[in-house]
């Protein structure tokens, strides 16, 4: 069986490309850290650790996928910025899913696009 980890970012905020990158960057590193120690992160280390970035429309979305996620009993890493450069202080602005099976993230997050 597969695994995979997705990140889920939102688009409605004035975030740069590189501000992005190291957004999906923190849910990627949070979500492994989270996972130490488990047998899902070692099946996903030996997949390849693959990841997929995808977008919501904003908050609202987002929440609503990370609460999914969190009912299906997948690890979820919700982002918060520190608010100094882009945005302010406390806002969520991605989340990672996963490590876990990739049926399990495509029944949350299937139907979202690709950033």
């Amino acid at each position: 069986m597969a695994h995979k980890l997705v990140v889920v970012v939102r688009t409605d905020l004035a975030m740069g490309k590189g501000k992005i990158a190291a957004q999906a960057a923190h849910a990627a590193v949070g979500a492994v850290l989270r996972n130490l120690g488990t047998p899902v992160l070692v099946d996903w280390l030996r997949d390849g650790q693959p990841k997929v970035v995808l977008r919501v429309s904003g908050e609202d979305q987002l929440g609503e996928v990370c609460a999914a996620a969190e009912a299906a009993g997948l690890p979820v890493e919700v982002i918060h910025d520190a608010g100094r450069t882009q945005v302010d202080p406390g806002t969520a602005t991605c989340c990672a899913i996963g490590p876990a099976l990739i049926a399990d993230i495509d029944a949350v997050a299937g139907t979202l696009s690709l950033l």
